[in-house]
């Protein structure tokens, strides 16, 4: 899957972060970057030479991270609620390489209630080459509830709030 930035809108990370996938101060991170077209989320990411795994494929825990960040993002950003994950299955059909661009894919198969989404990940290499697939349970929650729960300080939902009001 080729991902066109230009037929496709960004959706702001939050400032001043330091998550390891989206983080943009963070100096070891992935600093996943993240486009929609409102029914999918989409990130190109290029994986240094230091989050190899065997020779220069990436590491299995770096593609679980790709996921699991790409299917958040698509629970915050097309359900506009916070995501935690419940449990993530990996499917790694192809090896993946460091220091080439993958395009991530997350979208959301099923909202099974009001505190519940199934979501699925894929990356791709090499254009239209399927070299990873995710399935991901997630436990979703108003920020306001994120906030009462421990789940983030009210300072962070201010931050999520940008988000969540750039598609509402």
């Amino acid at each position: 899957m080729i991902i066109n930035p230009a037929v496709l809108t960004t959706i702001l990370n939050i400032r001043d972060q330091n998550g390891f996938g989206c983080g943009e101060d963070n100096p070891v991170g992935l600093k996943m970057q993240f486009l929609t077209d409102n029914e999918r989320i989409y990130s190109q990411v290029t994986v240094p030479l230091v989050m190899a795994g065997w020779d220069r494929t990436v590491h299995g825990g770096i593609i679980s991270t790709i996921m699991d960040e790409i299917m958040g993002r698509a629970v915050i950003y097309l359900l506009q609620k916070i995501a935690v994950t419940k449990s993530l299955t990996v499917d790694f059909i192809k090896p993946l390489y460091v220091g080439r661009e993958l395009n991530a894919v997350g979208s959301i198969q099923e909202i099974q209630s009001e505190r519940q989404a199934l979501v699925t990940g894929e990356i791709y290499s090499d254009g239209d080459t399927l070299c990873a697939k995710a399935y991901g349970n997630f436990s979703t929650m108003s920020p306001e509830s994120a906030v009462r729960l421990g789940v983030m300080s009210s300072e962070y939902m201010e931050g999520f709030m940008s988000i969540r009001n750039q598609n509402g």
